[in-house]
């Protein structure tokens, strides 16, 4: 199939799911969309991705600085060929300075780390995405189990970027407890407590309900079950507020593994019907 999609004016902010290493080794409906929703996206001028896998744990942030990011195989347990693979991007120092002079201006505190690669929670999904590995990248450190409102507060400062055709893109997991996932069972039934919490999540996202999802602690259905602890879960308050509370989409939501949601989003330009697997 051949595409020729026109770019939007302004891109939307865009939500993927960080689920290991596995999509960039294997084909399923996940790498599929993720395929063609890059190709949807079009080719952007530079990335900014926030990712769970770089928590700083407090509101001093970091931004990495490095021209030539190097591929973090941030993860243990897999075949060697997964230690391997490389994603070859390019950075952007200039682009850091000026994520970085934004949010300074707005009194967050943030440093330059120039040495500081990709961990898999971003390039994993941008293999998919991108696989050209030509768009530079620079990844934004997650304040995990700070305050949502500020995080999403990041996403805004940032989000006028997006008219310059930089996508700013969260990369997370809506939910994540890898003691309750069932690794040898892909194509299990979603565990009702995972469906339950998914179910209030959507609506709430689709409402654009950021005031409860801020609170999803408090008021969602199993939610320390889903989400034990904050960092995966976070960068989806970067995605709300890059997305400036426009129009929501999904456009992939599937769980595998029993409790493994998979879900790719966007917020602000309509991008066209879903392509999506639903459980």
């Amino acid at each position: 199939m051949s595409y020729h999609i026109n770019m939007p004016q302004k891109l939307p902010a865009f939500f993927v799911s960080d689920f290991g290493p596995m999509p960039a080794f294997e084909e399923d409906d996940y790498t599929k969309a993720l395929g063609f929703w890059g190709k949807k996206l079009g080719k952007p001028k530079a990335i900014i991705a926030m990712s769970g896998h770089w928590d700083t744990g407090s509101l001093a942030l970091e931004v990495s600085a490095s021209s030539h990011p190097e591929t973090i195989h941030d993860y243990s347990g897999f075949p060697r060929e997964f230690y391997q693979k490389a994603y070859s991007c390019p950075g952007s120092p200039a682009l850091a300075r000026r994520v970085r002079d934004h949010l300074n201006q707005q009194g967050f505190e943030i440093r330059l780390n120039d040495t500081r690669g990709l961990d898999h929670g971003v390039w994993v999904p941008l293999s998919r995405l991108y696989p050209e590995a030509d768009v530079p990248v620079v990844e934004l450190s997650v304040p995990a189990g700070q305050d949502p409102h500020k995080i999403i507060q990041i996403g805004e400062i940032l989000s006028p970027l997006r008219e310059e055709n930089i996508l700013l893109l969260a990369c997370g997991a809506l939910i994540h407890n890898l003691g309750q996932v069932h690794f040898f069972g892909k194509d299990d039934p979603p565990d009702d407590w995972a469906s339950e919490f998914y179910q209030w999540l959507k609506e709430k996202f689709l409402a654009s309900n950021t005031d409860d999802l801020s609170h999803f602690l408090e008021k969602a259905p199993h939610a320390r079950l889903a989400a034990p602890s904050p960092e995966h879960f976070d960068p989806l308050f970067f995605f709300l507020g890059a997305g400036m509370r426009e129009k929501s989409n999904i456009h992939f939501d599937s769980i595998y593994y029993g409790n493994g949601l998979l879900f790719i989003a966007s917020i602000g330009h309509n991008l066209g019907d879903n392509h999506a697997k639903n459980n």
